[in-house]
């Protein structure tokens, strides 16, 4: 299997270890990946806002330089370039990439792999993000939703629930007032779930998340990879999270 590796402007800029991680994933579940040098920002939400015109024509571009199947690092991007690339391929006739989120890609291509997973017994919370559950994108089931749940049991982790599970972190409000109230509001409900860490898909969810938040919060990339046994200290994962395990 081939495709192309769209990892996005946070992840880079930021989160080296979760770079790391994903790319420590794929290559364990013997993927092939590319990442094109000349790709540029996908302009998210709030490109997109400004000028669709130009969010159109810098997909446009993204799109031909990529293979048939794009996998994302973040679900901001996911959702960017999924719907740019549907707008592009209708409007000029031509065929467009197949995009997935790392989650989906993960609970689709996980099984049959033959590995061995090294780690068992963390109690995580899921910070489902916006922008995968958007009904018409088809990734999952907004209203009870599985797709980063199913991935973490079959990693033999143990997903917790909690109320507000689906309510917005605010990563993307635009007004500072309503994105602290939205963030804090979040964490406490995490922090009352009783889970060990906070796991998301979306670098803007971590990053919101993080400022406020207790718990460790984690991408999804960075348990997986340590299920496959990569060194933790690279791939950011705690020793307080590492103390709280079980081999199985």
């Amino acid at each position: 299997m081939s495709i192309t590796l769209y990892l996005g402007c946070v992840i880079k800029a930021l989160y080296p270890e979760v770079e790391k991680a994903i790319k420590e994933v794929l290559e364990r579940m013997g993927v092939n990946f590319e990442e094109p040098k000349d790709a540029s920002c996908c302009a998210p939400l709030g490109f997109f806002s400004l000028n669709r015109d130009a969010w159109l024509r810098l997909n446009e571009r993204n799109m031909r330089l990529f293979q048939d199947t794009v996998v994302t690092a973040c679900d901001d991007c996911f959702a960017s370039l999924n719907d740019a690339f549907k707008i592009v391929s209708e409007n000029k006739g031509i065929k467009a990439p197949e995009v997935k989120p790392f989650g989906k890609f993960m609970l689709e291509n996980l099984e049959n792999r033959g590995l061995r997973f090294s780690f068992k017994g963390l109690r995580c919370t899921v910070q489902h993000s916006c922008h995968f559950l958007r009904p018409a994108r088809g990734m999952d089931d907004a209203e009870n939703p599985r797709v980063v749940k199913s991935v973490l049991e079959k990693l033999g982790y143990l997903p917790v629930s909690y109320d507000g599970e689906l309510d917005c972190c605010g990563g993307l409000a635009f007004e500072e007032r309503v994105r602290e109230m939205l963030a804090r509001r979040k964490a406490e409900a995490l922090e009352k779930s009783g889970a060990d860490c906070v796991v998301s898909t979306c670098s803007h969810c971590m990053r919101q998340l993080r400022a406020v938040s207790r718990l460790p919060i984690l991408h999804l990339a960075q348990l997986s990879a340590l299920s496959m046994g990569a060194n933790p200290e690279e791939i950011g994962v705690p020793d307080m999270l590492l103390r709280r395990m079980v081999k199985p």
